[in-house]
């Protein structure tokens, strides 16, 4: 009988006490509708029960504290094996952690490098040899075999006057010295009239040794290596050689340790912490690890040149606290004859470097900047440096964070700096060379195999275009979890449970069979695996599923089918199995003709893996951008288009601030990037809070008789602001505890029980609720209770039409994925009006149900009926299907990508055969029942020459 993990009567957050079996050791996966209770059956009812039963193994001190932690609220969980939660979240923000250590790939190669490293001379290009007793008595019996050769050491300084550092080597022992035309001195009969230096050292005979013959050779290796390390005590790490005949030989003298043998420069050894830019001997010392360094950016410090310096050019001499500078600044130019009416772009480059670096007259812009690091304790003072300054690779390190001593240690060419700007596909190629050349020998064979396998995996779960050196703070939700998907394959761990939350996000739709094999990979080791998906290729291929339903909210929270794909198909209610056949309800596209609509024209140029590409937006419809993983698509939109429209104040273009000419921009009023990024990290940011619904809500509770008879304002129904806030917690509802050796820990608040606000506060009732009872409810339900109230409704009403009126109003945004962060702001733009905004959205069908896309297509539609535009980075294909216009980038990711492989409408991609995306497109219409879906269906196959 196979064994299961059994819960029992899970009745957390809109659970409804459901019963349910996971298999062990199977692919098990967890959808429904978004708000359905996934989540919390997934991680708050399952992992939180592991995590809470690993607590019970740790010492009495941390249980103390750990023990407070609230319970799952589940009867029983039995069979339950040890848990691991990898969430769609990118927690890091340090810009210390790169992909190579999250990975671990850093910790081998390090490893690697200091096995096998050979240190290059930067300025002579010349192999560093280690220097040791041994290898420099080894080097010597290779290169003087087959000679009587003399060991000297040169002395180039001493104590005292010559005789008495005669004195001092006779006591020592050492009795003869070697003039340079190799004649030996007796020191017990003759002393040296002049004292030995840098110029004109002594050469103190330390031994003869004869090396002719290979048995002579032999037997003397002993004897020569006491001789070496005797002269490298005498010499302070020098020596030479003098043949049987001729003068001392000093052109490429003996050095101890990695000492270059022509110039004398020291290396240090190689070591793993000479590799790590965490550490400070393999840091470079300029930016210390990080890089880049921070330098004025004279574009804000002059952010309208055609200004001149009379009208406040530079603006930061603009405000009340400057005025002194920018008096000096103008009474200095009068006296050196600089025009201060002339706009600053009119200025000599002369005139201007004076102004910005100073001259006798005036000290310059610069040092106001020099004056505000020197008042650093200000707040102030930080925000304006904050302000004006940009980071800019190391001119040193080159932006490679590793010293010049780090980076002159190489193998086959390459240093490690060199190999932290290739793609991870790259890198395997050449460490595969490596390891059929048998690069190494014995000591690399079993690193190269770690580390291959280790690349194998990564290159699996789809991020094969990505590089060592990217900081992991830059990775999408999606590829954070599948880097920590690729270190979990490559531990040995078994009978563990692992909890994913939607690890196919950010994945084209051709990549999901690579991220499945790794999944399969995972379970076939052993373990259990529990996914929370909506992507129908990893639903169809799970072992066993679970689907939650059948609404979100109060409307879910029950289990509409459990069993195999087989079993799940074959339930009506199930909205998984209407995605599974292909009905999941009307996708026919309100086509908008685009063909002559206003349009964003501009050039990439060559960032990143971008191929200079001529790029074509239309503006005033839904336009989807797509592409491979690494294809270029956040490059495009980040790095490209979202700068080139950057915004002037509160509204408006600034074209002389844009870094890359947009041509049609005057055709808008401003651009919202809105990302994958937590909304706010604030547990106090809620959805009551952003909507500016909770201020109509505190208005309504101070206007009932309770409250106008205490005197209770609308602050005093504020968790922000002292009053009615429980202020042990200050209104968190959370206190939080430091723990030594675990992360940080946040419990309930025991004075207020976790209710944010002081007991007298929730006498206080609106329609038989108290402020605490409101928090709690979802949103469409709040908009049912304060029905009567149109400032509240107004306000809470479009976030019900984006999908998310299951959210709790007092829900923290930071636990909020980001999808449903997404579909917050698209509700926000539908509460303060869209206007002539391009909103660019990054895969905001992320959370989303195949049943909910639809929803979120008709706030788009409503979006840019109101006249806005929509740019969406998606890889969804019921959105590429139902977009006015699609940019396919690619043909893959990486160096491979960066190419602009079709744009037009969907029907047009969809005849090109070298689209990916336009195949997949051709394969989801013929699935659903042919063309007649689509109001414009592609044409005849056509095939692509390049393809052949």
């Amino acid at each position: 009988m196979q064994r299961v993990i059994r819960i029992e009567n899970a009745r957390s957050h809109n659970l409804r006490g459901i019963d349910c079996e996971i298999p062990l050791g199977r692919l098990t996966v967890i959808t429904g509708p978004s708000g359905s209770g996934k989540t919390t059956l997934a991680f708050d009812t399952l992992y939180a029960e592991g995590q809470r039963r690993y607590v019970s193994s740790l010492s009495a001190y941390a249980r103390q504290f750990l023990e407070r932690l609230p319970r799952p609220e589940v009867d029983h969980v039995s069979n339950l094996p040890p848990a691991i939660a990898i969430e769609q979240r990118n927690a890091v923000t340090h810009a210390r952690a790169t992909v190579g250590s999250a990975t671990e790939l850093l910790d081998l190669l390090r490893l690697l490098f200091a096995r096998i490293g050979a240190t290059v001379c930067p300025d002579c290009d010349e192999v560093v040899d280690a220097g040791g007793v041994v290898s420099t008595a080894d080097r010597i019996g290779r290169e003087r075999r087959g000679e009587r050769i003399q060991i000297v050491a040169p002395l180039r300084g001493g104590q005292g006057r010559a005789g008495e550092i005669r004195e001092a080597l006779v006591q020592e022992g050492f009795a003869r010295l070697l003039s340079d035309e190799g004649e030996v001195v007796d020191l017990l009969e003759q002393a040296p009239r002049r004292k030995p230096s840098p110029d004109s050292p002594w050469w103190l005979l330390i031994d003869r040794i004869d090396l002719r013959g290979d048995a002579a050779a032999e037997a003397a290796r002993p004897r020569l290596m006491e001789a070496v390390s005797q002269a490298f005590a005498q010499g302070h790490g020098e020596l030479a050689v003098r043949a049987a005949a001729g003068g001392i030989e000093t052109a490429h003298p003996y050095r101890e340790g990695r000492t270059c043998n022509r110039c004398g420069r020291r290396f240090p050894e190689p070591t793993p912490g000479l590799f790590s830019f965490n550490n400070a001997l393999g840091a470079c010392p300029r930016c210390e690890g990080f890089g880049r360094i921070a330098e004025i950016d004279w574009d804000r410090v002059v952010p309208d040149p055609s200004k001149s310096l009379a009208r406040d050019a530079i603006a930061l001499f603009s405000t009340r606290s400057t005025r002194g500078w920018k008096k000096w600044l103008l009474d200095a130019c009068c006296a050196t004859g600089i025009d201060v009416a002339k706009p600053f772009d009119a200025l000599t480059e002369d005139e201007r470097r004076r102004v910005l670096e100073g001259d006798d007259a005036f000290e310059g812009v610069r040092s106001y900047f020099e004056w505000l690091e020197g008042r650093r304790y200000k707040v102030q003072a930080r925000v304006q440096l904050a302000r004006h300054r940009r980071y800019d690779p190391c001119p040193d390190c080159e932006g490679t964070r590793l010293s010049e001593a780090a980076r002159a240690v190489k193998i086959e060419g390459r240093s490690l700096a060199d190999l932290g700007g290739v793609t991870f596909e790259a890198l395997q190629g050449w460490l595969d060379d490596l390891s059929a050349r048998q690069v190494g020998g014995a000591a690399a064979e079993r690193l190269l195999a770690l580390i291959a396998a280790r690349l194998r995996t990564i290159h699996a779960v789809g991020l094969g275009y990505v590089s060592l050196d990217r900081t992991v703070r830059t990775l999408s939700g999606g590829e954070a979890q599948r880097i920590q998907l690729a270190t979990a394959l490559s531990g040995s761990l078994t009978a563990s449970l692992y909890v994913l939350d939607e690890p196919s996000v950010g994945l084209h739709a051709a990549d999901l069979i690579r991220l499945l094999r790794v999944l399969e990979a995972i379970r076939d080791q052993g373990n259990t695996v529990v996914v929370v998906e909506h992507a129908l290729p990893l639903i169809e291929a799970a072992d066993h599923v679970i689907d939650l339903g059948p609404g979100a909210g109060r409307q879910g929270g029950t289990i509409v089918a459990a069993g195999s794909v087989e079993a799940i198909r074959a339930v009506a209610a199930s909205k998984t199995a209407a995605a599974l056949q292909g009905a999941v309800g009307d996708r026919e596209a309100r086509r908008r003709d685009l063909a002559n609509a206003p349009r964003l024209r501009f050039a990439t140029g060559r960032i990143h893996n971008l191929q200079d590409l001529r790029v074509e937006l239309p503006l005033g419809g839904l336009v989807a951008l797509t592409g491979v993983s690494g294809a270029g698509k956040s490059t495009l939109v980040r790095e490209v288009l979202v700068p080139g429209l950057a915004l002037r104040g509160r509204g408006g273009l600034d074209p002389n601030r844009a870094r890359h000419p947009i041509d049609g921009a005057q055709r808008l009023d401003g651009v919202v990037l809105v990302d994958q990024s937590p909304g706010a990290r604030s547990s106090r940011s809620n959805p009551a809070t952003v909507t500016k619904a909770w201020d109509a809500i505190r208005q309504r509770f101070a206007q009932t008789r309770e409250a106008r008879a205490r005197g209770y304002r609308p602050g005093f129904f504020s968790f922000n602001v002292p009053g009615g806030r429980c202020e042990e917690c200050e209104g968190v509802g959370e206190v939080e505890i430091e723990m030594q050796f675990l992360d940080d820990l946040r419990v309930p608040c025991e004075a207020c029980g976790g209710r944010r606000f002081r007991k007298e506060v929730l006498d206080v009732r609106v329609e038989g609720r108290s402020i605490v009872d409101v928090l709690a409810l979802g949103i469409d339900e709040a908009c049912d209770v304060f029905a009567g109230d149109r400032k509240i409704v107004e306000r809470l009403r479009p976030l019900a039409r984006v999908g998310l009126g299951y959210l709790a109003l007092g829900q923290p945004l930071a636990t909020l994925s980001g999808g449903e962060l997404q579909r917050l702001r698209l509700g926000q733009a539908l509460v303060e009006g869209a206007g002539r905004t391009l909103y660019v959205f990054d895969e905001p069908t992320t959370g989303l149900h195949a049943s909910d896309v639809g929803v979120l297509l008709d706030c788009f539609d409503e979006v840019i009926d109101a006249g806005a535009s929509v740019l969406v980075v998606e890889h969804d294909l019921d959105v590429i299907a139902r977009a006015d216009w699609v940019v396919d980038l690619g043909p893959g990711g990486g160096p491979e990508g960066g190419r602009l492989v079709a744009q037009g409408p969907p029907a047009e991609v969809a005849r090109c055969e070298a689209s990916l995306t336009g195949r997949l497109l051709r394969a989801r219409w013929a699935r659903d029942g042919g063309e007649g879906r689509e109001s414009n269906p592609p044409g005849p196959r056509r095939r692509d020459p390049h393809s052949i």
